[in-house]
């Protein structure tokens, strides 16, 4: 059946999503969301004038690779190399792409010397730079990916909210060929619920 659907993102009355990814869930109802254009999706790769104006912390974007052609997400920023977090990545802004460059190298020599996994240890992260956390699903064979920006500060200070403190995105039904769509790492049922700031950050 075919979604019920709003009209395109350029619609003023379809206002963006500005908060806080915290679980597989609250990504996943964003998604759906935005499906149904209830939320803006991204239709085409984003225009200089837009990175530097969009892209900030509590900034979330969600894009299909079929409908936007955009394979590989850019914006321009320089980050560390991906780590886990349950059915997400995680990516650390640092200072300059020749300190990224410079550890992506030495992580290269260690690992065929040592064995030992690749690290980001040497780059030097951004002070109270942005935090990029990405999850992509598949739904009827395309690929939907969400990107999310935030700080630990605006995180930990309460200024970022989660999806939960919309009333008309919790009365969206997550549909379950969307919960399906994927094998996560993690089963819904048994993500850890954060209530502070996870570890890994």
């Amino acid at each position: 059946m075919p979604l019920p659907q709003r009209s395109a993102t350029t619609a003023t009355d379809v206002q963006p999503f500005y908060g806080y990814v915290d679980t597989t869930e609250d990504a996943l109802r964003l998604i759906e969301a935005a499906r149904r254009g209830f939320l803006p999706r991204v239709t085409r790769r984003l225009n200089e004038l837009e990175r530097r104006s969009m892209i900030r912390s509590g900034a979330v974007f969600v894009f299909s690779v079929e409908e936007s052609g955009i394979k590989r997400w850019t914006e321009g920023l320089a980050w560390s190399q991906s780590r886990i977090s349950g059915n997400f990545l995680i990516y650390r802004e640092v200072t300059d792409r020749s300190s990224l460059r410079a550890s992506q190298q030495s992580s290269e020599v260690t690992d065929m010397t040592q064995g030992s996994n690749p690290v980001d240890g040497h780059v030097m992260l951004k002070p109270n730079g942005l935090i990029k956390k990405t999850i992509t699903v598949k739904i009827n064979g395309s690929d939907h990916h969400l990107i999310s920006y935030f700080t630990q500060d605006d995180v930990r200070s309460g200024r970022l909210h989660r999806p939960t403190s919309r009333p008309d995105l919790m009365a969206l039904k997550i549909p379950m060929e969307l919960l399906q769509s994927a094998n996560f790492r993690y089963p819904l049922k048994l993500e850890t619920q954060y209530t502070t700031v996870p570890s890994y950050l």
